[in-house]
């Protein structure tokens, strides 16, 4: 850090104002990738858990009570 510093003390006023509008642009383009611009439902890629409500039905399209599937599946085990 020292020696960044020694070299923004050796520049001219006007390049010190160029590096400064350098800085507020980099972190103003941060600000908008990081997701403050972009709202985070258009941009996110991971499914939710409302997102499979239903899939097993497009497999098994009859309904079956938890009573029933609790049934079958003890039906092999020795009580």
């Amino acid at each position: 850090m020292p020696a960044v510093m020694e070299q923004v003390n050796g520049m001219s006023t006007a390049e010190k104002l160029r590096l400064m509008e350098c800085i507020l642009k980099s972190i103003s383009v941060t600000e908008e990738s990081s997701g403050a611009v972009v709202p985070s439902q258009a941009k996110r890629n991971k499914p939710r858990i409302s997102d499979f409500i239903g899939y097993g039905r497009r497999f098994h399209p009859e309904y079956r009570s938890t009573g029933d599937v609790m049934r079958e599946l003890r039906e092999g085990e020795e009580e």
